[in-house]
C-alpha cells in the first residue's frame, strides 16, 4: 500500500504480491515504479504508479509467478537497469533481472555457487555480497553480462541460521551473528 506521509491517507494498494505468511523483502522504488517480490510461492511484480483523481492507481507492468522469480527474504538491490536478488524460497539462487521487463539475464535456478539457504544481499564497490543462511559469504561481480563468482569464505564463527544482512562501513565488512 501507499499512504500520504503528511496525514496517513490511503493512496493506493495492490494485494496480488501479498502472501498469508510473511511479506519480508522491502520493495524497491525507481521513479514512479515499485518492484516487489515475496516468498512462500508468491512471485514478483513491477507496478507503475499513476495519478488518478485525488489518489493514485497502481498499474501492473509485469508479473512473474513464484516458480519464475521470488525473493523469500534477504532483500534485493537495484543497480542501473538491473535488480539483483536471491531467487527461490529458502534457496537464494543469485539472480539478475532487467527491472523494466522482468527478463532474467542470468541466474534463477543455475549458478548456485557456494552457500546454502536464503541469502541476504548487499551492493558495494561494483560487487554483490551474498550472505547465506548457512553462514557462507560470497562475492559476485555486479554485472548483467554473466554470473561471475569472485570468491567466498566461511566466517570462523557461525551459529544456527545467519539471516542478518551484511554491512560495509569504512571499508570493513560487518557480519552480525545470533548473539
Amino acid at each position: 500500500i501507499g499512504v500520504r506521509a503528511s496525514d496517513g491517507r490511503f493512496l493506493w494498494g495492490y494485494n496480488r504480491i501479498a502472501n498469508g505468511t510473511a511479506n519480508i523483502p522491502t520493495p524497491i522504488i525507481i521513479d514512479d515504479y515499485v518492484f516487489c517480490s515475496s516468498g512462500y510461492g508468491t512471485g514478483s511484480v513491477l507496478l507503475k504508479l499513476n495519478k488518478r483523481g485525488s489518489g493514485i492507481a497502481a498499474e501492473e507492468i509485469w508479473w512473474a509467478d513464484g516458480n519464475t522469480l521470488q525473493n523469500h527474504h534477504g532483500g534485493m538491490v537495484h543497480v542501473g537497469d538491473h535488480i539483483y536478488m536471491g531467487h527461490k524460497h529458502n534457496s537464494g539462487y543469485p539472480t539478475c533481472i532487467e527491472w523494466r521487463t522482468g527478463e532474467i539475464t542470468w541466474g534463477g535456478k543455475d549458478n548456485r555457487g557456494p552457500g546454502g539457504g536464503s541469502a541476504a544481499i548487499l551492493f558495494a564497490d561494483g560487487h554483490l555480497i551474498f550472505r547465506y543462511e548457512n553462514g557462507q559469504v560470497v562475492l559476485i561481480e555486479a554485472t548483467p553480462e554473466r554470473y561471475n563468482l569472485k570468491g567466498s569464505f566461511m566466517p570462523a564463527y557461525q551459529k544456527n541460521k545467519s539471516w542478518a544482512h551484511p554491512v560495509v562501513c569504512d571499508g570493513k565488512l560487518y557480519l552480525r551473528e545470533q548473539d
